[in-house]
Order: C-alpha cells, then sequence, then structure tokens
C-alpha cells in the first residue's frame, strides 16, 4: 500500500458508553554508569494494553465478540475465566484490547455502564526497577512486584482509570504484535479496514491531575493541545472532564467512507460513533 500523507489519513472514533446488548532497582553494573537526572528517565518502552471493564459474564461475551465478529480484530488470547471474572485480549494493531471483569470490589465514579474503557497498561522502560525508580524520583506513589508496577496515586487514577506496567515477555509481546499486524494487514476481504488505534481520551479532573500527567510522561512533553504522542502512531488526548476516566479511541482505517458503510449495517450493539478525516 502506498504510504499516505497525514493530513489525508482517515480515522474512525468509538466511545463504548453503556454497551447494550442487542442479541441477548538498579544492578551495580548500572549503578556505576553515569548519572541520570530522574526527570531523564522516561518510564515507558510503550503502550500494551487498554482494558474494558464489564458489569457481567454476559456483556463480557458480548463485547468480546463484537470485537472480533464486528470490529474483526484478531484474538490475542481467548476468553477464560478465573473465579466469577472473564479475560480476553484482542489485537488491535498496536495495542490489545482487553475485556475483562466483573468487578465487584472495584468502585466507581460512574455506575450506569454495561461496558466501559478503565485499565491503561504499559510496558517499562528497560526493566521494572528502572520504571518503579523513575516513579520514586517522581514521588508518585505505587505498588511493585517482579513484573509488574501498579499506580497508587489518587492524583492520577481512581474513579474510573487505572494506569500500570507489564514487565515480562517483551521479546514475545513484541513477536506476536508482528505476527498479528502481518495478518492484519493480509486481510482484504475486510471491510471495515482497522489498522491500528490512533488516539487515546483521556478525562482529566483538574489541574493537579493534569500536572501528575505531565511528571509522569516526562522527558516527554505535551503538545499545546494537551496532546502525548506516545509513539509514531499512538497519540494521548488529555480533556477537561468531571471526572478521571479514559473516555474513548480512536482507530486509523483504511478507507473512512468504507468503515461507515460497514458499521451501518453490521453492528448490533448500541454504541456511539462519530467519523472524522485528517
Amino acid at each position: 500500500m502506498a504510504t499516505r500523507k497525514s493530513s489525508n489519513l482517515k480515522f474512525i472514533f468509538l466511545t463504548l458508553i453503556g454497551i447494550i446488548v442487542a442479541e441477548n532497582s538498579f544492578s551495580q553494573g548500572n549503578a556505576r554508569q553515569e548519572y541520570i537526572a530522574p526527570e531523564k528517565i522516561p518510564l515507558f518502552s510503550r503502550f500494551h494494553t487498554l482494558s474494558i471493564h464489564v458489569r457481567d459474564t454476559i456483556t463480557h461475551d458480548s463485547v468480546f465478540h463484537f470485537l472480533v465478529e464486528k470490529l474483526k480484530l484478531p484474538v490475542y488470547y481467548f476468553p477464560v475465566k478465573a473465579g466469577a471474572r472473564k479475560y480476553a485480549g484482542v489485537y488491535a494493531g498496536n495495542l490489545v484490547l482487553e475485556p475483562c471483569g466483573p468487578y465487584s470490589n472495584f468502585s466507581y465514579a460512574s455506575n450506569n455502564f454495561r461496558a466501559i474503557f478503565f485499565g491503561l497498561t504499559f510496558e517499562p522502560f528497560k526493566t521494572i526497577p528502572l520504571s518503579a525508580k523513575g516513579l520514586v524520583d517522581r514521588k508518585i506513589p505505587h505498588d511493585e512486584g517482579d513484573t509488574y508496577i501498579y499506580i497508587k496515586d489518587p492524583e492520577l487514577c481512581d474513579e474510573n482509570i487505572t494506569i500500570s506496567f507489564i514487565g515480562q515477555g517483551k521479546i514475545e509481546y513484541k513477536r506476536i504484535f508482528d505476527s498479528l499486524s502481518l495478518a492484519m494487514a493480509k486481510d482484504t476481504e475486510n471491510e471495515l479496514g482497522i489498522e491500528y488505534v490512533k488516539e487515546i481520551w483521556i478525562g482529566y479532573k483538574d489541574n493537579n491531575n493534569l500536572q501528575k500527567w505531565k511528571e509522569l510522561i516526562s522527558p516527554d512533553k505535551l503538545a499545546n493541545n494537551k496532546i502525548w504522542a506516545e509513539s509514531n502512531l499512538l497519540e494521548f488526548h488529555l480533556i477537561k472532564s468531571r471526572i478521571k476516566e479514559v473516555q474513548g479511541i480512536t482507530f486509523k482505517v483504511k478507507s473512512l467512507e468504507a468503515a461507515k458503510q460497514y458499521l451501518l449495517k453490521a453492528t448490533c450493539l448500541v454504541i456511539i460513533l462519530t467519523a472524522k478525516s485528517y
């Protein structure tokens, strides 16, 4: 496919609002390295997973089938059950969408939903201990294990958003991502034509919340319109909101018109869609 200029890129923005089912520590060697100021140490290497919290297992199944059968996204891992919860992963071109739940122990800022975007999971910059040190230097509270970090800063998380790191298997993640990306590129019969997630829209509650985001992404900066270019594909857009939340995502598609026509005839869930062209 020929490369297109950014001004001609086509996108579809998808917000899951109340989905309704219509079909029933440094090593000694590192310590000897040249000192790097804390604000110069990135925390992330890439974004990995956006989780979708569901109210019940029936909704979980409906969201999973919607992502796979209607949005035509390849399976990252098939549904599994752990206690009362179900988990599944779907690959969206540059990240995993993971329907999961229900989480009866969570206190949500808003309860009128069947499924909502909720958790942001990153891969660490080099190692979990190095990213944990970066969080300490930034005075961001967190819980840390050998293979994970959960951010516990109430100025950054809670309400309808969590932020975490996953540390094992970076080479394996890349191999699977590359394989699924190739499969998506070769699927010429996919009318919707999703290529990857271009934007994740984050609702920030107040200036303290926004400042914490600036500290979290340093040494990266927010653009004037509050955009963080996490990679050459993915951008985080920070939008003023009454709560801390993940508001929605924007898919990059091959053809906006073809995608609109497909969704009009194929969707079987009540969703809110807006389309835009850059």
